[in-house]
């Protein structure tokens, strides 16, 4: 048995250097070389509390283009993926039928209106009945209101874009019979996009619309920034979370409607003191800072803490500015006061 002691004492000696003391020992010193750390001035700056979720892209606008009447498609008058003003033809269907209603009716309407021009003439001069002069009136307003009838059913077979945006791709051709079941393309206002995301209702306090948002996709190295535009009236009862719509900004085209965004909220900014979250050493519900007092000895401070974005932890209390906190190397610190040598 007594030759195991060494052994045994030797490993508890080992525990004891590594575990240290606790956070309540202070004023001891370990004797050994100095560590070196790296220190960072303590600074106030512009903190936010930052709202994480992920969204899905919908086009500003966004309408399948699709028939209203049965009829054969004459003319396709747009190609894939081309972009088109608001009211610009996209496709004809069949409509000989109707123009040759309408020219038929409007060689009648001309032929009215000359008998009542003729039979104003004569009612002038008391030569024909008021009722003759009534009755021709009545036939050119039915002519008229016929003409507009015509009119309409050949707008029903025009089919125009209803916004300008960029189109789809085509998916009929010239000659087929088109029904309103039948989908032409799709049409998409994209010069700006609705991200709509949700986030938990305990996170509604912290929302308002107005606020700047930045949303980061895979497909692209860089973020784009918007702002919240609505939030809904309705938390859902079964998630606890609420709708958020903003609006993005995507003059270039970039964006797609159906894209996944990973989105953050800028909420509550402040003026605050903000360190790196690995300044930050935490026990349970405790944590601590290694300050710098004089050049080369740190001691743990206790410190609270408040929100955290990005990296960053925000101090509420316990440091104020100028003070100096060890940054890198907090972890090869064990007791308090330390030897350190801040790094050039």
């Amino acid at each position: 048995m007594l030759k195991w002691f060494p052994v045994l004492a030797g490993v508890l000696g080992l525990i004891w250097f590594w575990a240290g003391p606790e956070s309540a020992d202070e004023g001891r010193q370990y004797a050994g070389r100095s560590t070196p750390v790296t220190i960072a001035e303590v600074q106030r700056s512009e903190f936010f509390d930052s709202v994480a979720a992920v969204g899905t892209l919908e086009a500003w606008e966004s309408v399948e283009i699709r028939p209203s009447v049965a009829q054969i498609v004459t003319e396709l008058l747009f190609e894939d993926g081309d972009r088109v003003n608001a009211g610009q033809v996209l496709a004809r269907q069949k409509q000989d039928a109707e123009k040759a209603r309408f020219s038929e009716l409007s060689a009648s309407l001309v032929d009215a209106k000359r008998e009542v021009e003729r039979l104003s003439n004569l009612a002038t001069k008391n030569q024909v009945a008021q009722t003759d002069l009534d009755r021709a009136t009545t036939k050119v307003q039915v002519l008229e209101f016929q003409l507009e009838e015509v009119q309409a059913r050949i707008q029903d077979r025009t089919i125009v874009a209803p916004f300008s945006g960029q189109l789809g791709l085509r998916e009929v051709s010239p000659g087929a019979l088109i029904t309103p079941t039948t989908r032409l393309t799709t049409l998409d206002d994209v010069a700006r996009m609705r991200l709509t995301f949700a986030v938990p209702a305990v996170e509604l306090g912290v929302l308002s619309v107005g606020q700047q948002v930045t949303a980061r996709s895979a497909a692209f190295p860089d973020s784009f920034t918007g702002r919240i535009s609505a939030i809904d009236s309705r938390v859902d009862p079964i998630s606890r979370s609420i709708q958020v719509r903003a609006e993005l900004p995507n003059p270039e085209g970039r964006l797609r409607p159906g894209m996944l965004m990973n989105t953050r909220v800028k909420a509550n900014p402040r003026e605050a003191i903000v360190i790196p979250e690995e300044a930050i050493e935490s026990r349970g519900k405790e944590h601590f800072v290694w300050l710098l007092e004089g050049a080369d000895t740190a001691t743990k401070s206790r410190v609270s803490i408040g929100g955290r974005s990005a990296g960053l932890v925000e101090i509420t209390d316990g440091l104020t500015s100028g003070q100096h906190i060890v940054v890198d190397g907090v972890g090869l610190l064990r007791m308090s006061p330390a030897k350190v040598q801040p790094k050039e």
